[in-house]
Formats: C-alpha cells, sequence, structure tokens
C-alpha cells in the first residue's frame, strides 16, 4: 500500500514540477475516503431525512416543493440582537427557519458558505423562525466529538456530497494537500506518512490527484488550491507519538 502510493504521489507531482519556472506548480492532493464503519462511536443527528447537510455538522437545508424552503443551522453564536427569549443575547442558539425558496439568504448559497447568515431571515416578511438553545441539543453533542477528534488526529472529516465524485459519493473524506518546496507546507514525505498512517488507522482508500494548469488547483473535486489540514494532521500525529 504505501510503496504504491508513494509512487502515485510520485508520479502526479512530476507531471508538472519544474523548479525552474516562477511558477514551479508541482502540487498535490490525496483524497481520503473512509468508510462508514471508520468513525463507530460518532453521533449523528439531522433534522431529518428529507434534509441535505450543506456545512458539514452544522447546517441543513430542504425545499419543501410549494416555493418556500426549510433551514436549519446548529450553533448559531450571540450577535448584537434579542436572545430567543427577548433578552439579552448571550449563548448559542439553533435555528429553524422556512421562507421563501427565492429570499436573499437561502438564494445566496449561504447555507452552504456562512450559514450563521441565518440571522438574515429575521428581515425577511414571510420567514417563521424557531429558536431552540444549543445546549443540551443533539448537534452539540454530535460537534464535541468531532471537536475532540480534530483535538487528537488533526482533521474532522467532511462529507461529499451525492455526485461529486463516484470514488467517494456520500463518504465521508480528508483532502491532504502540499506543494514541493513550499516552506509552511509539509513536504510529500510527510504527505505520504500521515496519509498511509489514516488508512492504517481508519481503513480508508486513497486517490492522488495532480495539478492542473488550466485549473490553477489540483483535480480534485474539492479543487483544492491552498489548503492546511495535511499541517494539522502532521502536528495531532507528532503529538501522539510523543506521548
Amino acid at each position: 500500500m504505501k510503496r504504491s502510493l508513494r509512487r502515485h504521489i510520485e508520479a502526479a507531482i512530476n507531471q508538472t514540477w519544474n523548479p525552474r519556472r516562477f511558477d514551479r506548480r508541482g502540487r498535490v492532493t490525496v483524497v481520503l475516503s473512509f468508510p462508514e464503519s471508520a468513525f463507530p462511536d460518532a453521533p449523528q443527528w439531522s433534522p431529518g431525512p428529507d434534509f441535505t447537510a450543506t456545512a458539514g455538522e452544522y447546517a441543513w437545508l430542504r425545499d419543501n416543493g410549494d416555493g418556500t424552503s426549510t433551514a436549519v443551522v446548529s450553533g448559531v453564536g450571540p450577535k448584537e440582537l434579542p436572545g430567543a427569549d427577548g433578552g439579552e443575547w448571550t449563548e448559542p442558539e439553533v435555528w429553524t427557519a422556512t421562507a421563501p425558496s427565492d429570499s436573499l439568504f437561502i438564494d445566496s448559497g449561504a447555507m452552504w458558505d456562512k450559514p450563521h447568515r441565518i440571522t438574515w431571515l429575521l428581515d425577511e416578511p414571510g420567514a417563521t423562525i424557531t429558536r431552540d438553545p444549543y445546549e443540551g441539543h443533539p448537534s452539540a453533542a454530535v460537534h464535541a466529538y468531532w471537536d475532540n477528534f480534530h483535538e487528537q488526529w488533526g482533521f474532522v472529516p467532511g462529507r461529499m456530497h451525492r455526485g461529486e465524485s463516484p470514488f467517494a459519493d456520500r463518504r465521508r473524506f480528508a483532502a491532504l494537500h502540499t506543494e514541493p518546496d513550499f516552506g509552511s507546507l509539509p513536504d510529500e514525505v510527510q504527505l505520504l506518512e500521515a496519509a498511509v498512517t489514516l488508512m492504517r488507522s481508519f481503513d480508508a482508500k486513497a486517490r492522488v490527484y495532480a495539478y492542473d494548469p488550466e485549473r490553477g488547483t489540483t483535480r480534485d473535486p474539492m479543487r483544492t488550491v491552498s489548503d492546511y489540514t495535511l499541517t494539522s494532521v502532521v502536528r495531532a500525529l507528532s503529538r501522539r507519538t510523543s506521548r
């Protein structure tokens, strides 16, 4: 496994690597795909089977089929607004809102990028909003688990959206990215070691993506440009081995 992955990483780098060019390229991304059995202790929660997760374990969206959509965002932090009880807003909340699908918040794609902007719907006349305490909510247990996981392993696996990649369709994944001789990133040797460690620890499969000059990024479905997940993973693995 390790020998094969090394060959693929080196081949991907060599496709575009040229140290004599100003833009030396040679970037490479290893995408790890994890089976559902990889994290057996991970708690799960979603608003319902018809909802699509849009931002990891924090936001979900459902098209109601009647011109409205329902958005759920967990862990909405306090803002300069009244709390759910009308007093000062001091603790995070879980927001559930139904609004016209063409409302600014939903139609702008914020649910996929900045779901905390769900508070914009307070200015949407047609919106119905429910605000619940975050503390004690099932989603809070999910976040606590993955926060602890990140502390131990340096990453939190994402979730592929349907159809993005047959290799990892709907599976959890991590993208580890590096560039040859780029000082602030681990090198390809550390990329190999980190990827192999995670593959062995979580029964993951790996796929290697080379740099595409036309796209200006590697060819992975996430279009990784500059990502420090590998740096975080390397640091976490170093802490684990030094204990």
